[in-house]
Order: structure tokens, then C-alpha cells, then sequence
């Protein structure tokens, strides 16, 4: 039985640790010590007399009851924000936390140059950026845990509204002492010859390129021999440059690489590597106010 009032600080503090499954990671992003951090969870469990985290070495997951908690605390916050974000605004001020994710392209080449570009404008606003593949970001979204996503594909799901953002090149990249790289251009088929590096299924890259063989009447599984598959953009360029394969990577991403001799770009004759980049909201769930200014941003920036 809860014997006084809950402290929503205590709340907040709870989600962070679960979200995050670790006291030290939610102390960071709350500011405060981690003995503190504990603290606060210690008296949250004593006030509602059960244990709500579960502690398995440096592991924390949520217990029953800390889930269902964890569930209202989302919920919460998400009035905490968006409360503070319209009295913001109302005063005349773009003020709060940002909460946005963006797949790899656009989440480490576009969106911190926006981001940055943003806060300039209006520097009390506090952006959160997460990372991960399209599918991931599509199910941040999905979840609640970002109010806006950037991703390199346009889902089917109902509940979600898909908006054409950006356009992007991609290219093929290869090392810098490869053959290809002195060629012009090669054919689509030479790829049977080449030991392809392959980005995850839910990377916006992945499907984008493989959509695009298949309406060229190529059968990707036959086309290309995937010799591995990288989780990130990044490791990719890596195992390139080490000279373990080829890869189709985004034009943008690899333009220092490129400069600095290290990876070289090669035509693909017939093939144009073109795809769209998309801004993807919940359709049934009203985003805040400094989202709203972002999004308006954007499509003027």
C-alpha cells in the first residue's frame, strides 16, 4: 500500500534509470550522483513497499510493478515536456527539450548540422538525439521515446505519417588501390565479382539499394555476395579502407574519406543511387511545441 503522496521528481528519476538500465547512465543525463540517483529509487520503492528494479550486476531491468510504473511515468513526462514547452511558448519563447532520432545517414551527417543550427536560433532549447537504424527509429516513434524521426525509408504503418524530406546520392565505395577505382564506371553485374559489405535489415540503405536492384530486375541474393554485415556506417567505411570488400554507402558520408584519399566513389553504369530521406511523426499523438518549431525550421533551413 502507498503510504504518502508520489514524488514525481522520484518518478522522473525512476524512468531515467529504467529506460537507461543503469544508475550511472541516468545519473549523467539527470545531472546528479549516482548515490543520489539511488537514493531516490531506494525511498520510491520504500514509499510503495516493493521492489521496482530489478539489479543483475551492472544490468537493471524493471521488475511487473516497475513496468507498469514505468508505463505512467512515459506518460508523465511527456506532459512534463510538452506543459513547459507551450508556456514557452506562450511567453514567445521556443524553449525545452528536443527529443528526435535519425538513422545513421541523417543522424550522423545532417541532423547535428541542423540541430546545432536550431539551438543558434534558439538557445534554450535542449536538444536529445538518438541513433540507431530506420527500423529502430521508426519504433522510437512508435513508442513515444522521440516525437519526431528521420529515416531512409517510408514505412506502411497506419498510425505513423512518412513526410519527403531530403534527397540523397549513393555511391559505390571501394578502397583506394582497388581496381575499379580507376574505371569510370562498371556494370551492375560486376558486383557478382566483388566481396560486398552489407549494412543490417533495418537500415534505411540497405532496403533503398536493394529496392532498386530489384526493379532492375536483378535478384539482390544472387547479385551480391555479402561477405559480412556492419551495424553502422562508420564500420563499414572502416572495414573498407582495411580493404575487406565494397559497399553502397550515401554520398555525403563519405566525402572526408574521399578528400583524403582514402576510399574512392565508382559509377555503377545504368543505376541511379537516389533515394529520399523522410521526417516521420505519430499520426494520433499531438508533438510539442519545440518540435513543431523544428519541424517549421527545417522545411525553411
Amino acid at each position: 500500500m502507498v503510504r504518502e503522496e508520489l514524488d514525481l521528481r522520484k518518478l522522473e528519476i525512476f524512468y531515467w534509470v529504467a529506460e537507461l538500465r543503469s544508475f550511472s547512465l541516468a545519473a549523467d543525463h539527470l545531472s546528479l550522483t549516482q548515490p543520489t540517483v539511488s537514493a531516490h529509487i531506494r525511498e520510491l520503492e520504500e514509499t510503495l513497499g516493493a521492489k521496482l528494479l530489478n539489479r543483475t550486476g551492472r544490468e537493471v531491468s524493471p521488475t511487473a510493478l516497475g513496468q507498469v510504473l514505468l508505463d505512467r511515468a512515459k506518460a508523465l513526462l511527456v506532459f512534463k515536456r510538452e506543459t513547459l514547452a507551450a508556456i514557452g511558448q506562450f511567453g514567445g519563447k521556443v524553449k525545452g527539450e528536443l527529443l528526435v532520432g535519425g538513422s545513421n545517414m541523417p543522424g550522423e551527417y545532417i541532423l547535428p548540422h541542423k540541430l546545432g543550427a536550431f539551438v543558434r536560433k534558439y538557445p534554450e532549447v535542449r536538444p536529445i538525439l538518438r541513433i540507431g537504424d530506420s527500423a529502430g527509429i521508426v519504433e522510437l516513434v512508435l513508442e513515444g521515446k522521440v516525437e519526431l524521426g528521420f529515416v531512409g525509408f517510408k514505412g506502411e504503418d497506419s498510425r505513423l505519417s512518412f513526410q519527403r524530406l531530403w534527397k540523397d546520392e549513393m555511391v559505390l565505395a571501394v578502397p583506394r588501390d582497388h581496381p575499379w577505382g580507376r574505371l569510370h564506371a562498371i556494370d551492375l553485374t560486376d558486383l557478382r565479382s566483388a566481396r560486398f559489405i552489407s549494412r543490417e535489415g533495418g537500415s534505411g540503405t540497405h532496403r533503398s539499394f536493394r529496392e532498386l536492384l530489384i526493379r532492375k530486375g536483378q535478384d539482390p541474393e544472387r547479385l551480391l555476395n555479402v561477405i559480412m554485415e556492419l551495424g553502422s556506417t562508420a564500420a563499414i567505411k572502416e572495414a573498407i579502407i582495411a580493404g575487406l570488400g565494397v559497399s553502397i554507402l550515401s554520398n555525403v558520408s563519405i566525402r572526408r574519406e574521399v578528400e583524403d584519399g582514402l576510399l574512392k566513389m565508382v559509377r555503377i553504369r545504368g543505376l541511379k543511387l537516389e533515394r529520399d530521406f523522410y521526417q516521420v511523426f505519430h499520426r494520433q499523438r499531438a508533438i510539442s511545441p519545440v518540435s513543431q518549431a523544428f519541424v517549421h525550421f527545417l522545411r525553411h533551413n
